[in-house]
């Protein structure tokens, strides 16, 4: 329990250094693009040219790149992320909802993924060179192969022309039959290059682990093949696995942009296109933040499920730990 305390520790650490890096150069390439989110006001005739620098001067976009970033960090430590342009409202309340939609979408995209893995997987690994492994094989082909956009393209003409998932505006509350049939479709494009990842490592994995001596002891004492392949093979073919779904999470959360903004999904996806469209710095910057700290978030899940998975890793953290106190010890007192 230690350790895994100690690993959150670190990690926290290393993430909020990740997270000021990144802000500063995402800060520092949209100063470089040229541009705010008043520039579309200065083409238009009817607005003059003193009011648009007024309204610079009251957002602060006449100071200096330094200026605005510490003024806007120091603001973001203290939780205001600052107030949208585009929507004139804060933009912590409006990645909030957007943030539980995205999430709801990357984890029925994971469940998804991971059960259609796991079972092909294992069939496939079980049965090596017959025609289900065959079939995992070109299953892992086109997944890996076929766009994400041409996905979403054939899902969304797929529901205009059977009308059985909905898309569009959310009629249905949380729950609902519905929100479910809403999610259903964009979460199955989105977990399709899943499939390809978990399946490949599933089926690979899982073949390595039947051919090794412990699985033939298991087999040697009359187990059967469903508790070999569950109980042992799976367990040991899951280190893999749990360090992809860590990034995979944080993929997700952050490349969900073509299929929200395709299948018309309320998530951050389909928010970030707003902001970069509007040059909406404030919103762009806490779309960033929230996106980066799921890639983290995810990475340190994983380690956390290896961990718990594996038990040589814990051996090996409480033997380092064993000799960095013995070698302590062992130091002469100045």
């Amino acid at each position: 329990m230690r350790a895994v305390l100690k690993l959150i520790l670190n990690r926290a650490l290393q993430g909020l250094l990740v997270l000021l890096i990144i802000s500063a150069l995402v800060f520092a390439l949209l100063a470089a693009t040229g541009g705010d989110a008043l520039s579309a006001l200065s083409a238009d005739p009817l607005v003059s040219e003193e009011t648009v620098e007024s309204l610079r001067h009251v957002y602060e976009l006449d100071q200096p790149l330094p200026v605005r970033y510490t003024r806007w960090l120091m603001k973001a430590a203290r939780g205001d992320l600052g107030e949208s342009f585009y929507y004139r409202a804060p933009v912590s309340s409006l990645l909030w909802p957007r943030l539980l939609s995205t999430l709801l979408l990357a984890t029925v995209a994971l469940l998804l993924a991971w059960t259609v893995a796991l079972l092909l997987g294992s069939l496939a690994a079980r049965r090596k060179g017959s025609w289900i492994d065959r079939a995992c094989g070109l299953l892992i082909l086109l997944a890996t192969s076929t766009p994400r956009i041409v996905l979403a393209l054939v899902a969304l003409a797929f529901a205009a022309r059977t009308q059985w998932f909905s898309i569009g505006v959310d009629t249905g509350g949380a729950g609902s039959v519905a929100s479910l049939r809403r999610v259903l479709l964009p979460a199955l494009v989105l977990c399709v290059p899943l499939i390809a990842l978990f399946l490949a490592q599933t089926r690979e994995g899982l073949k390595a682990a039947l051919a090794e001596e412990f699985v033939q002891v298991a087999r040697a004492k009359g187990l059967t093949e469903r508790a070999v392949v569950l109980r042992h093979a799976l367990r040991a073919a899951l280190n893999p696995l749990i360090t992809i779904f860590g990034y995979s999470l944080g993929g997700v959360v952050s490349g969900s942009v073509i299929v929200e903004t395709t299948l018309g999904w309320p998530g951050l996806g389909q928010l970030s296109v707003v902001a970069v469209r509007s040059r909406d710095v404030p919103l762009l910057m806490g779309v960033v933040l929230v996106t980066a700290t799921a890639v983290l978030i995810g990475n340190m899940l994983a380690d956390i499920l290896l961990r718990l998975n594996d038990p040589r890793l814990r051996e090996d953290e409480s033997r380092a730990a064993s000799a960095e106190i013995t070698a302590a010890a062992a130091t002469p007192a100045a």
